[in-house]
C-alpha cells in the first residue's frame, strides 16, 4: 500500500446554531518523527493560530475570524479556537441547515516561529438559523 504526504490537515466539518457561542474547541497537535514512530505533540513556542469562515475557500470576503489561542504550555501541543454568540449571530444563513445559503467552509492555520504554515483542520461549515433573539 502506497502512503502519501498531505498538507490538508485534519478534515472536520462544524455544525452552528446562528447566535450561540462556539466554546473553545481543543486540537492536539502531533507529528510521528519517523513513520513507525508513535506520535508526539508539536512544540508550539513562538507559534501563531488564526482561522476563519468564508463563503467559499476562494472567497475574498472574511464570514468570521475564530477566536484562537495555544494552550498554556506550548511544547504540549494544544491549540483552541472558538466563536461568540454575536459571531455566530451576524452568519447568514438559509431555513434549512442543508440551503446552499447555510453553507461555508472554514480552516485553521498555525504558523510556526520560523515562519511555517500548517493546516490543522479544514472543512464545511452548516449554520441553522436561529428562532430565540
Amino acid at each position: 500500500m502506497a502512503s502519501k504526504i498531505s498538507t490538508l490537515g485534519e478534515s472536520r466539518d462544524l455544525e452552528l446554531h446562528q447566535g450561540a457561542s462556539l466554546r473553545p474547541v481543543r486540537q492536539y497537535l502531533t507529528r510521528r518523527p519517523t513513520p513507525t514512530a508513535d506520535p508526539q505533540p508539536i512544540n508550539l513556542t513562538g507559534a501563531q493560530v488564526r482561522g476563519q469562515i468564508r463563503k467559499t475557500a476562494l472567497a475574498t470576503a472574511i464570514v468570521a475570524t475564530f477566536g484562537t489561542r495555544i494552550a498554556t504550555v506550548p511544547a504540549e501541543g494544544w491549540i483552541e479556537f472558538w466563536l461568540t454568540d454575536e459571531q455566530t449571530a451576524a452568519i447568514p444563513c438559509g431555513d434549512e441547515i442543508t440551503s446552499p445559503e447555510s453553507l461555508y467552509a472554514y480552516d485553521i492555520e498555525v504558523e510556526d516561529a520560523a515562519g511555517n504554515v500548517d493546516v490543522t483542520l479544514s472543512g464545511a461549515v452548516r449554520i441553522r438559523a436561529g428562532v430565540t433573539r
